[in-house]
């Protein structure tokens, strides 16, 4: 495997994120195994655009600002079609208390061919069951399991693309990685958003509909 091939394509949809955007493009350009990290602010309207001008000059760093928003899996996709490496990662923007090492052991199973994709789970006294791993939007996977046909249905899944995605890969080997903390991995709806429960309700329709 060259060395190219053993490099991720880091992909993170934002959309009003300014708390927490930056400080996990700070963890991604820590880890080895990233090669490229690529933003996509899919139509904030917040200082998320911003934030990411901070990154002006960064080689590995590019930000795809969208004019509005379109939901999560359209701006996942178009961080796909932006991507140059073999492998893709995928990452919420909303993490925090990320570490190298977790995103190390989220991308090392696909790059040695142990798994086809990875899915986190988060294990902490904050989020201690491992049931809530098929909605998890922290997973890695290689980039040629996404035809064109299947990136346009990706386009259109909002918030269901982590359903979507379990149900493209259920014949696939899917490794669930635990990612432990002493700390939350997640900084909750409640605390980033005003109108959080739209928000929720807004995502949890998306997550049924993609379900059904």
């Amino acid at each position: 495997m060259g060395e190219e091939k053993k490099l991720v394509s880091v992909i993170i949809p934002a959309f009003n994120e300014e708390k927490t955007v930056a400080e996990v493009v700070k963890v991604c350009l820590k880890t080895p195994e990233v090669g490229e990290i690529i933003v996509v602010n899919d139509g904030s309207r917040d200082k998320t655009k911003e934030k990411l001008k901070a990154f002006r000059g960064k080689d590995k760093v590019k930000a795809i600002n969208l004019p509005k928003n379109h939901g999560k899996g359209y701006a996942v996709v178009q961080g796909i079609r932006a991507a140059r490496y073999d492998y893709l990662l995928f990452l919420d923007a909303d993490l925090i208390n990320l570490r190298s090492h977790h995103l190390a052991s989220l991308v090392w199973p696909v790059l040695a061919g142990q798994a086809e994709m990875t899915i986190a789970v988060s294990v902490s006294f904050y989020s201690p069951y491992y049931r809530s791993w098929p909605l998890s939007g922290q997973r890695c996977l290689k980039k040629s399991f996404l035809n064109e046909k299947i990136i346009k249905k990706m386009e259109k899944t909002g918030y269901g693309l982590e359903i979507f995605l379990n149900e493209l890969m259920k014949e696939k080997r899917i490794a669930v990685v635990p990612l432990f903390s002493s700390k939350p991995l997640h900084l909750g709806k409640i605390n980033k958003q005003k109108n959080w429960i739209n928000a929720y309700a807004k995502e949890t329709f998306q997550v049924f509909r993609q379900t059904v």
